[in-house]
């Protein structure tokens, strides 16, 4: 399976810090001063020990559009090319767990406890078990939108990763999600082989008193922990574990009604195919840190084709957060130049970006240019700023300077 970040691709900067209108075009210096896209040696964005481990390697180069990083994974007969290094550490830790849950679901344990399930009830689920996305795939997606609002599963509508009716009825769901997480990885997760292991490993957790002990669940190594990857305080780590997506959704409604958004905005991203429980809860959750108005940052999630898109808009929210409580409160959150971006007190606009490696291109030094365009003539504007969760190349961060932007990488890295 090829992870792809359509977001590279397809809106490439339109939600970004270095956006680009259609109006005036911008001066940029002479195409020879530029960086060039290519290959980039992997250990400079990859710690050494998710290089490599029992099941998996990793390239040891990778190739830069001029934001992103695509990297070579490798694991068995099995080659895959991950976009962005956020995306490579979640396949990596679900390579290692489907290998555990392939072998738990093999032992006499699991047969019993199977056993014990009932053979009318499993040949129940057996669907559910072989075509975990089956139903959703069979019903149009903007079914769940006009469907009614009878309920709040139905009035959610869920993703693909999220099960269905059944799997809740029966508990599976809050196995599986408890289970997902010892094994280091999202209960959401779009991967069908995870999903087929977690379930029929759920069903028998559920259903047949399969005991999962600590040494079972541990994957340990490069798979790691998928809470600690989040970048989510406590409290929200023990709320994401804890409720049901349904819970999760009402929770999330309740926040966006009280920063004065509509029902029908709240409706658009809470309805939305991209966005699993869990990344709409930390979007909303960081988006309610703030206090501010999220409607026209919603209105640029809500563009999402992909769940790589959905991710990023999180990683956005979850900058400008860290931008409000760690440098100065944010007063607003707009869309200039079709780029997402906040006004502090201050009179600074700031910029959040999610990428692996920014370097200085003909392309980004159009879009700086745009910015640059954008403050001039707004005396309420009393400066720039870009906050990146990645790296920036060292002239690309001396260019930023000579304009007078300031600069911030690996800003979700840092203690909260």
């Amino acid at each position: 399976m090829i992870t792809k970040y359509i977001i590279a691709t397809l809106t490439l900067f339109t939600s970004t810090a270095l956006a680009q209108t259609s109006g005036t075009p911008s001066p940029v210096p002479s195409p020879t001063t530029f960086e060039s896209s290519g290959r980039v040696e992997t250990k400079m964005f990859v710690p050494e020990d998710l290089m490599k481990g029992s099941l998996h390697t990793v390239g040891d180069q990778a190739e830069n559009d001029g934001l992103l990083n695509t990297y070579s994974l490798y694991s068995g007969d099995d080659a895959f090319e991950v976009t962005t290094g956020i995306a490579l550490r979640t396949r990596i830790r679900e390579i290692y767990a489907i290998d555990k849950l392939r072998a738990m679901s093999q032992t006499d344990e699991f047969a019993k406890a199977m056993e014990n399930a009932g053979r009318q009830k499993v040949q129940s689920v057996v669907g559910l078990v072989e075509d975990p996305f089956g139903t959703i795939k069979r019903v149009p997606m903007g079914a769940s939108r006009f469907f009614g609002r009878i309920g709040e599963g139905l009035k959610g509508g869920r993703t693909e990763g999220e099960g269905n009716m059944v799997q809740s009825v029966m508990g599976i769901s809050k196995a599986k999600t408890a289970l997902a997480v010892k094994m280091g990885v999202s209960p959401y997760s779009y991967n069908q082989e995870l999903q087929h292991q977690l379930t029929i490993n759920a069903r028998a957790i559920a259903g047949g008193g399969l005991v999962v002990s600590a040494a079972t669940a541990a994957v340990g190594g490069a798979a790691g922990d998928v809470i600690s990857v989040l970048n989510v305080n406590q409290t929200l780590q023990q709320t994401l574990v804890n409720s049901t997506p349904d819970d999760l959704r009402i929770l999330n409604r309740k926040k966006l009604f009280s920063l004065g958004v509509t029902r029908e905005d709240a409706d658009a991203l809470l309805m939305h195919p991209w966005y699993s429980p869990w990344t709409e809860t930390i979007l909303v959750d960081a988006l309610s840190n703030i206090g501010v108005d999220p409607t026209a940052f919603l209105a640029d999630a809500c563009k999402a084709l992909t769940e790589q898109d959905a991710i990023y808009f999180e990683r956005l929210a979850q900058i400008l957060a860290r931008y409000h409580v760690s440098k100065a409160k944010l007063r607003a959150i707009h869309v200039e130049s079709r780029a997402v971006c906040a006004r502090d007190t201050n009179g600074t606009l700031v910029f959040p970006l999610s990428c692996d490696y920014a370097i200085w291109s003909e392309h980004a030094a159009g879009r700086v240019a745009e910015l640059l365009a954008l403050a001039q003539g707004q005396d309420e504007i009393k400066g720039l700023a870009l906050w990146v969760d990645g790296k920036v190349s060292d002239r690309a961060a001396q260019e930023l300077k000579n304009r007078k932007i300031d600069l911030a990488t690996k800003v979700l890295d840092k203690q909260q």
